[in-house]
């Protein structure tokens, strides 16, 4: 559902649901403004298939120096920011005269993002337009409102969307800056034994890895972490926003194997028995082997898939934001969904790996 937002500086990335989300959304996107204008790991790991997110939210942070437009989704999440810079010199009229402000600049959309589908690939392409606005000339560095205004809009072929350079341009777009990333994708692997066993506990561990450079994702307390954590942050500007993972849900899309929702982190002991393992360890006790997946299905399997689980795996995101100290939530979670491939196998399977049976 599309939401809106009585704030100055807003996002209309709504429609970011529309590359990979399951539903149809239908949205007008902005009108372009003119550039120019106002004033003067070792073990076998499958690929996730698809990334399915929550719509976009987003909201304003303002601090006596600066303002910013924050932003997240289940795939990704950043902010762009202005800086309020205060000074007794001359104001911005007094320093550059008649020089034109372009107060809007286009930029690609960043790959934390998802683009809308563009129903008129002939007639042109979807941008960042970035807009400076409230911009009071009598300050130094345009006073105390001044906004930043970013919104997602289709840009016509021939539109020109090249950067101008002149004084007033140069000084007020150098206080502006941007940082965006994406969330780590777990990729799921199991323990104790590499190929699941029918009837043996399945213990479900996560390797948190960038969807773009496929390195691992090891920051804030899981700095150091081989398999990193569900942990991401930016920052801009002295602005930091935070994503951590509250929990994960694996659904094997399987009649009769019911879905477990468990700890993110994947607590898991090695060498220990089911039993002793921690109460947050993520678990399934598979009753049958793959071989028979789409007699059972609950969901499409790919024709390209044999004797495979189609598995859902989905997390919740928490996203905060602000400096520390004084952190905001943004919206109440987000949802990242990924398809993941999940053999399982009869105990007594030829060129079975080795296994731990206890």
């Amino acid at each position: 559902m599309r939401k809106s937002f009585a704030v100055t500086a807003r996002l209309a990335l709504a429609a970011i649901l529309t590359i990979l989300v399951l539903a149809a959304v239908s949205w007008e996107p902005a009108v372009a403004c003119p550039p120019t204008g106002c004033a003067t790991e070792s073990d076998p790991e499958p690929e996730p298939v698809g990334n399915t997110t929550d719509g976009t939210q987003q909201e304003t942070y303002t601090a006596p120096t600066k303002s910013c437009s924050v932003y997240a989704n289940g795939g990704g999440m950043g902010m762009y920011c202005v800086s309020l810079l205060g000074g007794d010199t001359k104001t911005l009229r007094e320093r550059f005269g008649k020089q034109n402000l372009q107060t809007c600049r286009y930029s690609e959309i960043p790959k934390a993002i998802q683009t809308p589908f563009n129903a008129n690939p002939g007639e042109g392409r979807y941008m960042i337009m970035t807009c400076l606005g409230n911009i009071d000339f009598d300050t130094y560095a345009g006073g105390p409102d001044r906004t930043v205004d970013v919104q997602i809009v289709f840009v016509p072929d021939g539109t020109d969307t090249e950067d101008r350079h002149n004084g007033i341009t140069d000084f007020l777009w150098e206080s502006f800056g941007n940082s965006s990333t994406q969330m780590p994708v777990p990729f799921m692997r199991t323990r104790p034994n590499i190929t699941p066993l029918v009837g043996i506990p399945t213990f479900f561990t996560f390797r948190w890895i960038d969807p773009i450079d496929k390195n691992v994702v090891a920051k804030g307390p899981y700095a150091g972490s081989a398999d990193g954590g569900p942990y991401q942050e930016v920052t801009e500007q002295g602005v930091t926003m935070r994503a951590r993972a509250t929990e994960i849900r694996i659904d094997a899309n399987q009649r009769g194997i019911p879905a477990v929702t468990c700890d993110p982190t994947t607590p898991y002991t090695v060498g220990a028995k089911p039993s002793a393992q921690p109460a947050g360890a993520c678990k399934i006790t598979f009753p049958r082997s793959s071989a028979s997946a789409r007699k059972y299905a609950t969901d499409g399997i790919p024709s390209n898939l044999k004797d495979a689980f189609y598995a859902d795996v989905e997390v919740t995101w928490e996203v905060t934001y602000g400096e520390d100290g004084s952190m905001s939530d943004l919206g109440d979670g987000f949802t990242m969904r990924l398809k993941q491939v999940l053999p399982v196998q009869e105990v007594q399977a030829p060129n079975q790996p080795p296994a731990v049976i206890y």
